[in-house]
């Protein structure tokens, strides 16, 4: 039986909504600006609109779906088109921290969004069940329809899990050319945090695990205060950090070397909402010290280290 939240009996899985369209580099910050003129409406009664929202977007009917998913499943609004406070820390046309997706920041923020959350079935399997980082296409598509089938899954097809796990792999697949790496060949702006890699084998690619470079300190607490809310613990050990569904070791596919190092770093951390300790027989766990708001540890994660 499988465990954690996949394997809950009322779980509900999502393997469609973005029309087989990763996220391209302009759309959030278009979403988000089209609801800050005003336009709700047409977003949320798509239907009633669709000629409108395709004109005034620039693309075509497959692709505005594929962008209201995007902006709900990225956390930039909310189930009702609202913009959230994330959407417009980031986004926002007054005061922007980064709306043309050019700070590795940004990228990882939206990554964690996607990747923690257990109802978008494909990324949350991959990221924190499936036992191997060799991801092979058809095997991993094997893995999920038995799943489904064991779970008793009620309308899921092989064909709509096989267009989801087609459209994870071009999420974060950078695809090389003749050994050049040209703008074709980044599709979503998440390829760029190099997760995802080709083997030599085809239809076969591997997850990057180990230290991260561009994951900064910031970021990580972003994501750890993110989980605590989550938990029921005031105390979180190390283990549980590192190997939990959803937690920011499984989702970032951190070494426990790597996680160790950002808890380390926490102690030097402005704002110091959790302390790390290392207890006698190598017991290792975190405690979170103090409340704080997302748009302080948003701006935490865009400050420049000295």
């Amino acid at each position: 039986m499988l465990r954690g939240p996949l394997g809950k009996a009322k779980y509900k899985p999502k393997f469609s909504g973005h029309d087989t369209f990763p996220f391209r580099y302009a759309w959030l910050t278009k979403i988000v600006h089209y609801l800050e003129d005003g336009d709700i409406k047409k977003i949320k009664e798509f239907e009633k609109y669709k000629l409108q929202t395709m004109s005034e977007f620039g693309v075509g009917l497959n692709m505005v779906k594929s962008m209201r998913h995007w902006s709900q499943v990225t956390k930039v609004c909310d189930k009702n088109f609202q913009l959230t406070e994330f959407g417009k820390f980031i986004f926002s046309k007054k005061k922007a921290a980064d709306p043309y997706l050019e700070k590795s920041e940004t990228l990882w923020l939206l990554h964690w969004m996607i990747a923690s959350d257990p109802n978008l079935t494909t990324w949350f399997y991959l990221f924190n069940y499936h036992p191997s980082l060799i991801v092979n296409r058809e095997q991993v598509i094997n893995e999920l329809v038995q799943i489904g089938n064991f779970s008793k899954w009620k309308g899921v097809s092989p064909n709509t899990i096989k267009r989801d796990v087609d459209c994870f792999i071009r999420t974060y697949l950078v695809t090389h050319k003749k050994g050049e790496i040209t703008e074709d060949s980044i599709e979503c702006p998440l390829a760029e945090l190099g997760l995802l890699q080709q083997t030599y084998t085809k239809n076969e690619f591997e997850l990057h695990k180990g230290t991260k470079s561009s994951l900064s300190q910031g970021i990580f607490e972003f994501a750890l205060y993110d989980y605590w809310s989550k938990q029921n613990n005031q105390i979180i050990t190390f283990e549980k950090l590192m190997y939990d569904f959803g937690s920011p070791g499984k989702v970032f596919q951190l070494d426990e070397k790597s996680l160790e190092e950002y808890l380390d770093n926490m102690a030097q951390s402005s704002n110091k909402v959790f302390q790390f300790d290392k207890g006698a027989g190598g017991l290792r766990q975190i405690t979170k010290i103090k409340d704080i708001k997302q748009n302080q540890l948003l701006n935490n994660c865009y400050k420049k280290v000295a």
